[in-house]
């Protein structure tokens, strides 16, 4: 059974977030939802501390369509949903948000 993920600790607290140590650096999700994702720069410039994180969680419709489009265009899979609201769960996939990018989904195929 692996470990629950990690979110880095720049997320906003809520139910969307970026994994610690899973960002790329590709940052194409944060070009789709710029108000609500950050990035923070490694200040060495070497880029091991540089990491992607939901600087603010989505509240309207329209800020909750950008995040799970976020999540759909990363393609590391580091863009998670912790939440258990149904509807979210269902339009995180049907944008093609794997499973396993949603911990309740992800938890349920670890324990049977």
């Amino acid at each position: 059974m692996s470990a629950k993920p990690a979110p880095h600790p720049l997320n906003a607290p809520g139910p969307f977030y970026v994994e610690k140590g899973s960002c790329i650096l590709c940052c194409v999700p944060e070009s789709e939802a710029p108000d609500l994702i950050g990035f923070y720069e490694d200040p060495s410039g070497d880029n091991r501390e540089s990491h992607c994180y939901f600087r603010k969680q989505p509240e309207t419709p329209e800020e909750i369509d950008r995040a799970i489009e976020a999540a759909h265009l990363a393609c590391c899979g580091a863009y998670r949903y912790s939440g258990s609201d149904p509807s979210i769960i269902r339009r995180l996939l049907a944008a093609g948000v794997h499973p396993d990018q949603i911990d309740v989904l992800q938890e349920q195929n670890q324990d049977g």
